[in-house]
């Protein structure tokens, strides 16, 4: 079976910029409704969407009434971009071919929340995002497309997810097609499953005494604006957020966490060696 284009009806539900590009690209090609959730709700997007005449949905939850109106509607696929909800059993199962969930992370490595944090955080050389059929269990669906890029050392989260949002929507268009085909998904491996939780801007504390230079760099630019942030606290307990540094091959005799300057820079010693600020 081939795709019928403008016959087909999709819904996005979304509340991030993955989304919005998703969105443009996809409603090129397809029906696309737009369902937007009033939590963490992106001004940014708000703004576009009306600015450009372009009609959405907003959610506060999902109930019954929101499945039974989606129901009606007759979609051929529902489609997770970033969505601040949960979506419920009922609610994936509540379109034609089910829903299908765009995640930034490598599976079935990085399950969960704030995957392309956590994969620079943990100093991966490359950077994974799949899309996958949603089941009941988080991210756990078999997969119909993935993707690696490389991660340098000039990346940060913000270039990262620039980098992830250009491949989304053409492994989003390929997916749909691979649906209607019926090309089958795979299942995930059942080794090296790992499910994150989704980073607070309390998570952003630096432990410099388990840290080396290497991990508190990716620390930092994991979580570097527009995230929170990292952070540490000064001798008078001031809060101190870092958002840029590098790695340095100082490494003077002091303890974990004491700040030093050397040619007029500002430098932190870590477990090993030191970061320089800025």
């Amino acid at each position: 079976m081939y795709l019928k284009k403008k016959q087909t009806k999709l819904a996005i539900f979304f509340n991030s910029m993955r989304g919005l590009i998703v969105f443009k690209e996809i409603s090129k090609l397809f029906s696309v409704d737009i369902y937007l959730a009033t939590k963490n709700l992106n001004t940014e997007i708000l703004r576009f969407l009306k600015k450009n005449k372009i009609s959405f949905i907003l959610i506060k939850k999902i109930d019954t009434f929101l499945i039974d109106k989606i129901k009606n509607k007759n979609y051929d696929i529902l489609i997770s971009a970033g969505f601040p909800l949960i979506f419920t059993e009922k609610l994936i199962h509540s379109s034609k071919f089910g829903t299908i969930n765009l995640h930034a992370g490598k599976l079935p490595n990085y399950r969960g929340g704030s995957p392309l944090n956590w994969q620079i955080i943990n100093g991966e050389k490359k950077i994974g995002i799949s899309i996958i059929k949603m089941c009941k269990e988080i991210d756990a669906g078999n997969i119909y497309s993935s993707k690696t890029f490389r991660l340098t050392k000039k990346d940060n989260i913000k270039t990262v997810h620039n980098k992830a949002n250009l491949f989304f929507p053409k492994m989003t268009i390929e997916t749909i097609n691979k649906i209607y085909l019926g090309i089958q998904s795979v299942p995930q491996k059942k080794i090296g499953v790992k499910t994150y939780k989704q980073r607070s801007e309390n998570d952003g504390l630096i432990d410099w005494n388990k840290l080396n230079a290497t991990e508190v760099f990716n620390f930092v630019r994991a979580i570097t604006k527009p995230y929170p942030g990292a952070f540490y606290f000064s001798k008078n307990n001031k809060k101190i957020k870092i958002y840029n540094c590098s790695v340095s091959k100082k490494n003077p005799n002091i303890l974990p966490g004491e700040v030093f300057f050397a040619q007029k820079q500002k430098f932190i010693k870590c477990k090993n060696f030191s970061i320089r600020l800025g």
